[in-house]
């Protein structure tokens, strides 16, 4: 009756585990963007709201314009916030969640869905490598832990502005901000440990995921074309994701000669997914030398121990450890390409933005994770044996001078090792409560944040005057967020600038463009410069940027093939214009 017990135990408690990690997947993004059927529209979380101003007109591109058309005329396809040029932006999870809306699947449900599931996947991995390279469930359940709550030290932030007192569980429950949020607040602990980057980059925790089970895959010595064809996929889903795998490839090639031939076969593989993304897109460049990531200037070594400290927290003395503990096997294939994706973030910025250089810290902590965890467990194994057996033979020859018999002896040993088996685990407690606590709190915001409404094309007749132009028509805008053009998944000349720039795009030339076409003086000038750039509409707003400052005399007194009183939106068509 026991074993059978037991059997049932074992087999029931993975799955119940899938189940909750499953659940909290679906809530976490589910309780970020969310739909509204009764008033059309869509809620956005306000942590949210930035990135998705790049989300949804990427989507809405595939779902109700023309880049699924490009797609499959395997012509290049083009960011609807900056047309005209090849796409710098990897898009193949954007391509899903379009193809899914374009199905009829509501967009909450095509985003949510490929986003829970993404990220589910990412828990599920980091389980089963953990527990491939250990062997040991207590490290696979302690990698996951690490990676789900950070183990930086921004509590003493938290605790700056909530001092400790007995309402501190209820101050951390209703906390609605995070308490770090470098480099934007000023701080030296970073905003990109939070569970708020994969809300944010919905793509992201598919991407960590398709990685970590290349590598997984090629570990089982899996034959080398399905590990070829998802790197070829990842080189489509996230570049950042698809460089790292490629790292530990080229290491594993390097270190384990039984790895080769399946190595090889998986890089044959991949050659036809790296021609087709030379053709569909333009790889971004500009790599650039930049020392010491985030860090605040000046940079010297103090600044830069003490912000990655801050960062790491706990981990940054327990991954070593778990290095020196691990078996060599292990050792051999990971502390190199570790090494090496820690130090070139550290040196090397990889994208316009310094910032994005994140995403190799991310990856670095999910695998680095798991090495502290190691660590964890083998100092809850640490039998103390020397200690004990040395300090029985002291005592007997003292107790045999006393006359004490026996049963004495055997108690006090009994006694003293379970003394050290509960020191030794309230030890570990305390160790893993410091290594998840800033991600406890860290959760409460996500939990407490409000969202923002935003009418969808049904509630919006902007929205819906430009789902009417043809797909492919690139529209001026005089605004950039959320531009009703774009949510209608029409192509906007000018995009709010940190994307485009982000993204590598030249983003100063298509502002002074977009500066002078609004600024024109006569219809002809105009329809020289809406020639050159192939746009088809202009849209002008009651409140445009004010970078602009547009001409509105002018435009006010040509034909507006489409007005809207209640907005004060006009739109002009060229054709009408340039006749």
């Amino acid at each position: 009756m026991q074993t059978r017990f037991q059997k049932l135990h074992s087999s029931l408690l993975p799955v119940l585990l899938a189940l909750l990690a499953l659940l909290f997947s679906f809530w976490l993004m589910v309780h970020t963007f969310s739909y509204d059927a009764k008033t059309n529209s869509m809620f956005i979380a306000t942590k949210a709201w930035s990135d998705f101003g790049s989300h949804i007109p990427l989507i809405r591109s595939f779902s109700m314009g023309d880049n699924w058309h490009r797609l499959l005329r395997g012509e290049p396809l083009q960011h609807p916030l900056y047309p005209g040029v090849p796409i710098r932006y990897h898009f193949l999870f954007y391509t899903l969640v379009g193809l899914l809306e374009k199905a009829g699947l509501r967009i909450d449900w095509a985003f949510n869905i490929p986003n829970a599931l993404g990220f589910f996947f990412l828990i599920v991995i980091t389980w089963k490598l953990a527990k491939e390279l250990f062997t040991d469930t207590r490290v696979a359940a302690l990698s996951v832990l690490f990676f789900l709550f950070n183990g930086s030290l921004s509590f003493l932030n938290f605790f700056k502005t909530h001092p400790l007192s007995f309402s501190t569980p209820m101050d951390i429950m209703t906390n609605a901000k995070f308490p770090s949020f470098g480099p934007w607040d000023g701080g030296n602990i970073s905003a990109f440990w939070t569970l708020n980057l994969y809300t944010n980059q919905r793509h992201l925790g598919l991407s960590f995921a398709l990685s970590l089970f290349v590598i997984f895959l090629i570990l089982r010595k899996k034959r080398g074309v399905l590990p070829g064809i998802i790197l070829g996929l990842l080189l489509f889903t996230n570049q950042a994701a698809a460089g790292i795998t490629i790292l530990f490839l080229i290491w594993f090639f390097c270190a384990k000669p039984d790895m080769r031939k399946t190595l090889f076969a998986a890089g044959i593989t991949t050659i036809p997914f790296i021609i087709l993304l030379t053709r569909l897109t333009t790889l971004p460049s500009g790599i650039a030398w930049q020392p010491g990531y985030l860090t605040p200037e000046p940079l010297t070594i103090q600044s830069f121990l003490i912000f990655w400290f801050l960062n790491l927290g706990l981990h940054s003395l327990f991954i070593p450890i778990g290095f020196l503990l691990a078996p060599r096997r292990i050792t051999k294939l990971f502390l190199v390409p570790l090494l090496i994706l820690f130090i070139l973030p550290n040196l090397f910025r990889f994208s316009p933005d310094m910032i994005n250089n994140h995403k190799f810290f991310n990856f670095f902590m999910i695998i680095g994770a798991m090495f502290s965890a190691y660590a964890v467990t083998k100092f809850l194994d640490w039998k103390f044996s020397k200690i004990n057996n040395d300090s029985s033979a002291e005592r007997s020859e003292k107790i045999e001078f006393a006359v004490v018999g026996a049963r004495t002896r055997s108690f006090m040993r009994e006694r003293d090792r379970r003394t050290l088996d509960f020191g030794r685990a309230t030890s570990a407690l305390v160790i893993i409560f410091f290594l998840i606590f800033s991600g406890i709190i860290d959760l409460f915001p996500i939990f407490n944040d409000t969202k923002i409404r935003l009418v969808d094309l049904a509630g919006d007749p902007d929205i819906r005057f430009f789902s009417t132009i043809p797909a492919g028509s690139i529209v001026a805008n005089s605004t950039w967020f959320y531009h009703p053009a774009s949510l209608a998944g029409r192509p906007i000349f000018n995009g709010y600038s940190y994307f485009t720039w982000s993204y590598g795009y030249d983003q100063i030339t298509r502002e002074r463009e977009t500066i002078t076409l609004y600024q024109i003086q006569t219809r002809e000038e105009a329809c020289v410069l809406f020639k050159k750039h192939h746009i088809s509409y202009l849209e002008l707003s009651k409140n445009p940027e004010s970078f602009l400052k547009p001409n509105t005399q002018l435009w006010q007194s040509l034909p507006a093939v489409y007005r809207n009183p209640s907005t004060g939106l006009s739109v002009y068509n060229v054709t009408t214009l340039c006749r």
